[in-house]
C-alpha cells in the first residue's frame, strides 16, 4: 500500500495530533494514519495512489495546514522557523514580564506594588503578544468543536486577565495581571525549549539528509557537465573527484581508491574499490578520482532508502504511545470539567469568594495541561530511532522497540547469519603424489563460470596463491551434483562422491571412501576431483562461524535470552556449528515452513521470539516471529520482512540493537511514569491548596522539558555489542 508523508503546520500539542489523525482516517481510501506531534508530520497509508488534495483538505478541516513532505538537506529549517516565531514573542514577553518579577523581588524587601494601570498595560501586551499563538489555537479548536491543551492555557490566562479588568473601574476584585503574564511567558519559554530539544532529536535524520550530494559530474561524449543529482539517470557515467561524496549508487568503471562507507557499514576503515566494485550515494571518496556508472539514482539509492525507513519508523507508533494518546485525548475535557467543579466547590461548598475559587480553577487549568504526557513517547521514539540509524541499525517499525523489551528467545539462521555464508577451502587431500597447485589451477578453470559455493572457495584460494588459471573447454554442469570439462588436454571432473562414482572408470578406493566419511562426520562438506578417469584429490570445504559468533551468543544469554539455531543443513553440520558457538538448542533439516512452524510452536508456549536471518528462506520466519531482525548483507526479501535491518551485517549489531531498544523503552517508561505521576500529584494540589497560577505554569512547563531532556540522554549512552 502506498505511503504518504505530510508536513503539518500549526500543531501545538498531542491532542492536536489526535484530532488530525481522526480527520485523516475519515478520508476515503485511507487505511491508516499516524500523526507525530514531535516531528510535525503525518504518515498516511492508502489503498491506492493517494489523493493529496483530499488529505490536505482533511487537515484543514481540523484547523491546521498540510503539504506534501519532501526531505530537505536542511532538516532543521522547519524547527528554525518555529524557533524564530516563538523567539521574538518570548523576548517581547520577557521584557513586559520583567516589571512583575521586579515587583515580587521588591515586595520581599518592603511593601511595593505597581499601579494597576501600569499592570494592565504590561499584562495586555504579554496577553496578546506572547499569548496570541495559544489563543489562536484555542479559537481554532473551538471552531471545530474541539478542546486542546492550548484551550487550557488560553482559558487559564484569559480567566486571570479578564477577571482583573473590573479593578480598573473601581470594582473591589482580586487582580491576577501578574499571574496572567507569568503563565503565558513561562509556557512560551517551555515551548521554546521543546522546539530546541525536538530539533536535537532530529539531528540523526538531519545528518543523513546532509550526506546527500547536490551536484554530480556527468561525463558526456566530448565533455563533462555538472548537473543537480536529481537529473542523473541510470546508466550515466560520472566522475567523482578526491574528497567528494559519491552522488548515486553504481559501480566503478575506472580508477582504484578507498571509500569511507562507515555510513552504511559502521566500520571506520575505508573500503578498497576497484573496477567492478559497488559504491553508494553519500559515501565520501578518498584521495583518488573514480569513474562510475550509475545504476540506482534518486529515491532508489541505499541512502535514500535508509532516510525513508528512518522517517517512517519515527512516524509509527508503539502500542504504549497509542494508549498515551487516548489518555491525552480524554484528559482535556476532564480537566475543564474539574476546573468548573473546583470553582463551584469552593464558592458553594466551602463558602469562599468567587475570586478565591477562580484562582484555584486557573491553577487547575494550567498545571494539568498534559503536554508531558503527549511528548513522553514520541520524543523518546524519535531519539531512539535516530541514534539507531547513526549506529547502522534501521528500525523499520516503532513496535520493534517495545517487542525487544519482552523477548524470551532469539532464533538464528545458520548459513550467512551465524556463519560467514562463504565456504572456505580448508583442506585438499592430494592422492598419488600429484602437484597441489596444478590441481587447483585445473579445478579453478572448470569452476570459473559457475556460481557454486565451491567455485568461489577454489577461486579465492587461487587468488591468494597468485596462480595462473588456464582456459577450459566443453564444460558441462550437472546442477546439485558436479561438473566436468577439458583443461590443457585433460578431462577434469569435480563433484559429489555419487556424481564421480556414476562416471565410468572412476571408482573411489576404500581409502578415499573412509576419508570422505571422516570429513563428513566432522561436519565438513566434501567434493572429489578426478583427472583423466582417476580420483586425484579430496576437496574439503567449511562454512566457519563468524569470528564473534560465540561472544554474541554469550552476550544474548547474559541479557536473559535463550538462543536457538535453525538450519536446512544436516544434523552433523548443525550440531558442529551449534556446539562451537554455544547455542542452547539446535534444529537441523529445517525448510522455510519448518522454521516458521518451529517459531509458532515456541509462541504457543507463551514465549516471545526474535528471528535473525538473511536469506529468502528466512522471510517467512522473520515475518512470523514477534521481532524480525534482518542482516543488511542479506537478500532484499529478508530486509523487507524484518522489523529491524542491521545495515552493517555484523552479528554484534544484534546485541547492540537489543540494548538500544531496551534503553529506549526504559526511557519511554520513565517518561510516562513522570507524566502520569506529575498530573496525578499536581491536580489535587491545584484543587485543594493555594498554588499560585504562575507557579502552576512553571510546573507544567518543567514537566514537558523534563521528559524531552530525559529522552535526549540516549545520545550519551554507549551500546557495545561485543
Amino acid at each position: 500500500m502506498p505511503n504518504t508523508t505530510l508536513k503539518i503546520e500549526g500543531m501545538t500539542c498531542a491532542s492536536c495530533a489526535a484530532r488530525i489523525e481522526r480527520k485523516l482516517k475519515g478520508v476515503p481510501g485511507v487505511q491508516n494514519a499516524a500523526v507525530n506531534f514531535a516531528s510535525q508530520k503525518a504518515y498516511v497509508q492508502t489503498e491506492s495512489a493517494p489523493d493529496i488534495t483530499a488529505l490536505e483538505g482533511a487537515v484543514e478541516k481540523a484547523g491546521y495546514s498540510a503539504k506534501l513532505y519532501s526531505p530537505q538537506p536542511k532538516a532543521s529549517q522547519a524547527y528554525q522557523e518555529e524557533q524564530d516565531r516563538l523567539g521574538w514573542r518570548l523576548v517581547m514577553g520577557g521584557l513586559f514580564v520583567l516589571p512583575f518579577l521586579m515587583e515580587h523581588l521588591l515586595m520581599a524587601l518592603r511593601p511595593f506594588q505597581l499601579p494597576l494601570p501600569v499592570q494592565s498595560v504590561f499584562a495586555t501586551l504579554v496577553f496578546f503578544i506572547a499569548g496570541w499563538p495559544f489563543h489562536q489555537a484555542a479559537l481554532r479548536g473551538l471552531r471545530h468543536g474541539e478542546v486542546t491543551m492550548d484551550t487550557l492555557i488560553s482559558l487559564g490566562a484569559s480567566a486571570a486577565y479578564f477577571s482583573s479588568l473590573p479593578a480598573l473601574f473601581g470594582w473591589k476584585v482580586e487582580t491576577y495581571f501578574d499571574a496572567a503574564s507569568l503563565i503565558l511567558f513561562i509556557v512560551t519559554l517551555g515551548r521554546y525549549l521543546e522546539v530546541l530539544s525536538k530539533r536535537r532529536a532530529n539531528r540523526g535524520l538531519e545528518m543523513l539528509l546532509n550526506l546527500k550530494p547536490r551536484v554530480a559530474h556527468v561525463i558526456k561524449e566530448t565533455h563533462q557537465v555538472d548537473l543537480p543529482v536529481e537529473m542523473v539517470a541510470d546508466g550515466d557515467n560520472l566522475s567523482v573527484r578526491p574528497g567528494e561524496a559519491i552522488p548515486v549508487d553504481g559501480y566503478v568503471l575506472e580508477g582504484k581508491g578507498r571509500v569511507d562507507e562507515s555510513l552504511l557499514t559502521g566500520e571506520s576503515m575505508p573500503v578498497e574499490k576497484r573496477p567492478g566494485d559497488r559504491v553508494f550515494a553519500g559515501t565520501p571518496n578518498g584521495p583518488t578520482s573514480l569513474i562510475l556508472k550509475a545504476d540506482q539514482v534518486g529515491e532508489e539509492t541505499a541512502l535514500a532508502r535508509i532516510i525513508r525507513l528512518v522517517e517512517e519508523a519515527q512516524g509509527s507508533k508503539a502500542s504504549v504511545q497509542k494508549f498515551a494518546d487516548r489518555v491525552a485525548a480524554f484528559f482535556v475535557p476532564a480537566v475543564l470539567a474539574l476546573a468548573l467543579a473546583t470553582v463551584l466547590g469552593w464558592v458553594f461548598a466551602a463558602g469562599r469568594s468567587w475570586g478565591f475559587g477562580l484562582s484555584h480553577a486557573i491553577a487547575v487549568l494550567v498545571i494539568a495541561c498534559p503536554c508531558a504526557l503527549g511528548l513522553a513517547t514520541p520524543i523518546a521514539l524519535m531519539v531512539g530511532i535516530g541514534v539507531a540509524a547513526r549506529q547502522s541499525i534501521l528500525i523499520r517499525r516503532a513496535e520493534a522497540l517495545e517487542k525487544s523489551n519482552r523477548l524470551d528467545v532469539v532464533v538464528f539462521d545458520k548459513t550467512g547469519t551465524l556463519t560467514e555464508g562463504k565456504p572456505r577451502l580448508v583442506d585438499m587431500l592430494v592422492l598419488d603424489g600429484l602437484e597441489e597447485e596444478k590441481l587447483l589451477r585445473y579445478a579453478a578453470a572448470v569452476e570459473m563460470g559457475t556460481n557454486h559455493p565451491l567455485a568461489s572457495a577454489i577461486l579465492k584460494e587461487v587468488m591468494v596463491l597468485d596462480l595462473v588459471v588456464p582456459g577450459a573447454e566443453r564444460v558441462v554442469e550437472t546442477p546439485g551434483a558436479g561438473l566436468q570439462g577439458m583443461v590443457e588436454g585433460h578431462q577434469v571432473v569435480i563433484g559429489t562422491k555419487a556424481f564421480v562414482e556414476s562416471l565410468e572408470g572412476v571408482p573411489p578406493s576404500p581409502q578415499v571412501r573412509a576419508n570422505v566419511e571422516a570429513y563428513r562426520q566432522g561436519g565438513q562438506t566434501v567434493s572429489l576431483m578426478a583427472l583423466d578417469g582417476k580420483i586425484t584429490a579430496i576437496l574439503v570445504m567449511e562454512d566457519p562461524p563468524r569470528a564473534n559468533a560465540k561472544e554474541v551468543v554469550q552476550k544474548l544469554k547474559g541479557l536473559g535470552l535463550q538462543v536457538h539455531l535453525l538450519t536446512g543443513d544436516g544434523e552433523v553440520v548443525a550440531q558442529r556449528v551449534g556446539g562451537r558457538v554455544g547455542v542452547d538448542v539446535v534444529r537441523a533439516n529445517m525448510d522455510p515452513a519448518g522454521k516458521l512452524g518451529y517459531i509458532r510452536g515456541l509462541q504457543e508456549k507463551g514465549l516471545k521470539v526474535a528471528m535473525v536471518g538473511d536469506g529468502y528462506n528466512d522471510a517467512a520466519a522473520l515475518t512470523g516471529a514477534d521481532l524480525g531482525i534482518a542482516l543488511g548483507t542479506g537478500t532484499d526479501v529478508a530486509k523487507e520482512a524484518g522489523d529491524m535491518v542491521l545495515v552493517q551485517g555484523g552479528l554484534a549489531k544484534v546485541v547492540e540493537a537489543l540494548q538500544l531498544s531496551r534503553a529506549t523503552f526504559s526511557i519511554i517508561r520513565q517518561n510516562l511514569f513522570w507524566a502520569f505521576t506529575y498530573n496525578l500529584a499536581a491536580l489535587p494540589l491545584a484543587v485543594f491548596t493555594q498554588v499560585p497560577p504562575a507557579w502552576a505554569a512553571l510546573a507544567m512547563s518543567l514537566s514537558s522539558v523534563t521528559v524531552v531532556l530525559n529522552a535526549l540522554r540516549l545520545y550519551g549512552k554507549k551500546f557495545n555489542g561485543v
